[in-house]
């Protein structure tokens, strides 16, 4: 029988485990960003948006977020998923999900009905995974631009 999965905000002794699930995940360890990243998710966001999931007494995944209002245009207030990881040693168990199913929850309790997400071209497991939980595609448009190294 598969151990609960427990979901709870982010708190600033999670610090290691983020780090060290990035690391394992892309094989480049920033504590230095991870510690800017909760500073700024402590001091600027709503709580319900920084979110870590927790078995066998470890953080095994996160979600960061944030709920603006006006932006780009959009009605109301909005919120977004902007990072989303899983420690590799406990993907496909429906973490992920269950991050995704508490920050939309949190987000309706707070009178939110929208959230968006980016998900890059031709990653095709994120694509499937974020329509699996109910987001389609937008109708916004993603520019860019690159910015000349010899400026």
């Amino acid at each position: 029988m598969p151990k609960p999965i427990y979901i709870r905000d982010l708190r600033a002794e999670d610090l290691p485990a983020l780090v060290n699930i990035e690391e394992r995940t892309t094989g480049v360890a920033r504590p230095e960003y991870w510690r800017k990243r909760m500073e700024l998710s402590e001091a600027i966001r709503p709580h319900w948006t920084s979110l870590v999931a927790e078995t066998d007494n470890r953080v095994v995944g996160f979600a960061f977020g944030r709920a603006g209002e006006l932006e780009f245009g959009l009605p109301g207030t909005v919120a977004w998923i902007e990072m989303l990881g899983v420690d590799p040693a406990y993907r496909h168990r429906g973490i992920a999900a269950q991050l995704i199913e508490h920050f939309t929850s949190s987000a309706h309790d707070h009178g939110i009905q929208t959230i968006f997400t980016l998900v890059s071209k031709g990653h095709a497991e994120m694509e499937k995974f974020f329509t699996k939980q109910g987001f389609t595609q937008g109708e916004m448009l993603h520019f860019k631009k690159e910015v000349r190294s010899d400026l």
